[in-house]
Order: C-alpha cells, then sequence, then structure tokens
C-alpha cells in the first residue's frame, strides 16, 4: 500500500517554502528537456550509445491567484528581468515528507511569464522555470 499527501510535500525555491498550491492534480511537475543520450546505430547493426550530457529539466507551478506565493515569485521574476548586474540564479529543492523523495534543482531562471486569466471561477497561476540541473532521487515509499 501507498500513500500521498501533497499537504506534505516541501516544495522551496531560494529558500521560500511553498504553500498555496491549487487542487489540481499537476500542481507540480519536473519534467526533462531531453533525453539521457541516444544510440548512433551503422549498416553493421551496432551501435555507440552518447549520453547527452542534459540534466536540464522545467520545473512548473501551479498556484492560488492571490496567494503570497504568487506574489514571491513575481516579486523575484521582477528582480531578475530589472537587475543592471547579474541576477542571482533560483535553487530548488522538493522533498516528499512522507515517501522520501528528493529533488534539487541548480541554475534556474524563469522561462514562461506566467498567464494571468480571471472570470467566474478559481484559475490558477503557472509559473515556468528551467533548471541548468536538477537531481531527481525517488524513494521506495511509505508503507512498501
Amino acid at each position: 500500500m501507498s500513500v500521498y499527501n501533497h499537504k506534505r510535500l516541501m516544495v522551496s525555491i531560494n529558500g521560500y517554502e511553498f504553500t498555496a498550491f491549487d487542487e489540481s492534480a499537476d500542481s507540480l511537475s519536473i519534467a526533462p528537456v531531453g533525453d539521457d543520450g541516444a544510440f548512433t546505430i551503422g549498416v553493421n547493426g551496432r551501435g555507440v550509445y552518447v549520453f547527452s550530457g542534459n540534466e536540464s529539466a522545467t520545473v512548473t507551478l501551479k498556484l492560488l491567484q492571490h496567494s503570497e506565493d504568487n506574489a514571491f515569485l513575481s516579486r523575484l521574476r521582477n528582480q531578475i528581468l530589472s537587475s543592471q548586474s547579474a541576477p542571482t540564479a533560483l535553487e530548488l529543492y522538493i522533498k516528499d515528507t512522507w515517501n522520501g523523495d528528493e529533488i534539487i534543482g541548480h541554475v534556474g531562471f524563469f522561462t514562461t511569464p506566467p498567464t494571468i486569466t480571471r472570470g467566474t471561477s478559481h484559475n490558477p497561476t503557472q509559473w515556468t522555470v528551467q533548471f541548468e540541473r536538477v537531481i531527481t532521487k525517488l524513494a521506495k515509499g511509505a508503507h512498501n
């Protein structure tokens, strides 16, 4: 039997902990940007596997519209965009405290500005950050 509680997932960027995730099934996603590598096959049917070296990933967070989490990311993005000197990169830390999964992202920057949507129901604000290097350590999980 496995268990998961999104409230027990600790997510932080530059030491700020996020708590205002929306209720969607994909309120947090980590997607590799490329493959680990690929085979090149010769005419004799033999091949060579070449590692890409690409350890980057795109992290997407969906947050409640009017939350301090959104305000934090908005201030951080504006600070980076208006910086007169080289901006400080983002650092990511994710820990599933029940199951032991851990994800660490190094050297991140915003890639896609959030779309602002308003209407007669809640619309999450989606933030997209790409990290140069993401280390993923998946654990066995609780009760397994």
